[in-house]
C-alpha cells in the first residue's frame, strides 16, 4: 500500500505542477514551487548525508542508537498492547491510521496546491508543495529502507528479529521503519513550521502521534519501526520547509480565543 500512497501522491503531484507550469507561462512571471525546484531539491536531498556535519552525526548517532534499544524490548511492548485490546478501533486511533494513511495526506497537498495554481496564492501552493515534497521524500526513503531491510511485521508471529531482505513488494516483510508514522511526521512538521502560534506548532503534532500509537497498537509494527519512521518523517519535513524559509509567506493564526487567520500574500 505504501508505494502505492507514493505513486499516487507523485501523480498528483505531477498533474498540478503541469498546471502551475502553464499559469506561470501565460503570466510571463518566474513562478516558484515548480517542477525545477522540486528535481533540483531532490538532488540536493539525495547528497544531504555527503554534507553531514558534527552534529548532523550525532543526532543520526542517537536516533540509531535509541532505535536499536527499542528493538530490545519490541515484543514487550507489543504483548502489552494486545493485552489492552479493546481501544484498538477508537477514533482516536482511527484518526491517527487515517493522518499518516493514503487519502488524506495526497487530498491535503492537491487541495493546496491546485489552490494555489489557480488563485495565484504562492502561501497556498508553497504549503501544498511542502507537504507533496516531504511526504515523497519521506516516503521513498523509507519504501527503500523497508525493502532492503525486509523485517517482519508483527502480525506474522515470526518475532521482532525475522529479516527477509530486499522483498520490496511483499507487506508483512516491510515493517521497518513505518511507512504511514514516516509520513504522518513530515505532514505534521510542515504544518508546525508554517504556523506562528506556539500553541499550534504543539497540536500539529498530536495526530502524527496518534498514528505512531495506532501502528502499535492494530499491531502492524514494532516500536522501534515506529520511532524510526517518525525521525525520517520529522528530520525530512524540517529539512524541505527550511529551504523556503520565508516569514512574508506564513500562515499567521494566533491562539485559540479569539481565533484569526492570516495568510500573507506574495
Amino acid at each position: 500500500m505504501r508505494y502505492k500512497t507514493l505513486l499516487f501522491i507523485c501523480i498528483c503531484f505531477s498533474f498540478v505542477m503541469r498546471l502551475s507550469a502553464q499559469d506561470s507561462i501565460n503570466k510571463q512571471k518566474v513562478n516558484k514551487y515548480n517542477f525545477p525546484e522540486f528535481f533540483h531539491e531532490a538532488g540536493s536531498y539525495l547528497k544531504q548525508p555527503t554534507k553531514w556535519k558534527g552534529g548532523d552525526l550525532l543526532k543520526m548517532s542517537a536516533i540509531g542508537v535509541v532505535t536499536f534499544s527499542l528493538m530490545q524490548v519490541d515484543e514487550k511492548i507489543r504483548r502489552t498492547a494486545l493485552n489492552n485490546p479493546k481501544y484498538a478501533k477508537s477514533l482516536p486511533m482511527e484518526i491517527g491510521k487515517q493522518w499518516g494513511g493514503f487519502f488524506f495526506i495526497p487530498i491535503t497537498a492537491v487541495t493546496l496546491l491546485t489552490h494555489g495554481a489557480i488563485s495565484h496564492n504562492q502561501t497556498t501552493k508553497k504549503l501544498g508543495f511542502e507537504i507533496a515534497e516531504a511526504v515523497i521524500f519521506s516516503e521513498t526513503t523509507t519504501f527503500i529502507s523497508k525493502g532492503f531491510i525486509g523485517r517482519s511485521r508483527p502480525f506474522t508471529n515470526h518475532g521482532a528479529f525475522d529479516y527477509h531482505p530486499f522483498t520490496f513488494f511483499n507487506s508483512p516483510h516491510n515493517s521497518f521503519p513505518a511507512g504511514h508514522v514516516g509520513a504522518a511526521f513530515a505532514l505534521s512538521s510542515v504544518l508546525s513550521k508554517n504556523v506562528d502560534s506556539g500553541f499550534l506548532k504543539v497540536i500539529a503534532y498530536i495526530p502524527a502521534f496518534l498514528t505512531a500509537a495506532s501502528r502499535v497498537y492494530q499491531d502492524e509494527h514494532w516500536t522501534s519501526d515506529v520511532f524510526l519512521g517518525g525521525s525520517i518523517g520529522l528530520l525530512v519535513g524540517n529539512w524541505v520547509v527550511n529551504l523556503h524559509e520565508n516569514k512574508d509567506s506564513r500562515v499567521q493564526v494566533s491562539s485559540l480565543y479569539p481565533l484569526s487567520v492570516k495568510i500573507s500574500l506574495n
